[in-house]
């Protein structure tokens, strides 16, 4: 299993990529960078991790929202046909964005 995620720097074009991960079912979430910022430099965690609190300094988040969006996969055929998926549906992902997929160690919870 594997994780693939879409980090997207042109929110429009985002609908474009839901709908066609919806048109071949598959299923993610969407974390949009005020959520991913909270999650990171705003918590309660004492001290503040040299890591997490470092990004504060060197992401400016004075600007658009960039959502990012994450999608369980089985298989290395799931990952190449979520490329193609995004690549057709933004034109190529170039200057829109990145994507990149990490082995997932465990998953709990998925059918």
């Amino acid at each position: 299993m594997q994780v693939f995620f879409i980090v997207l720097t042109e929110y429009d074009v985002m609908p474009r990529i839901l709908r066609k991960l919806s048109e071949y079912n598959f299923k993610g979430t969407v974390m949009h960078s005020e959520s991913i910022k909270h999650a990171l430099i705003y918590n309660d965690i004492e001290p503040e991790p040299v890591l997490f609190g470092s990004i504060s300094k060197l992401v400016n988040y004075e600007h658009a929202e960039k959502p990012t969006i994450f999608v369980v996969v089985k298989d290395d055929k799931e990952v190449e046909q979520l490329r193609q998926i995004v690549n057709d549906a933004t034109g190529g992902i170039k200057g829109k964005g990145f994507m990149f997929s990490v082995p997932a160690l465990f998953i709990e919870g998925l059918e």
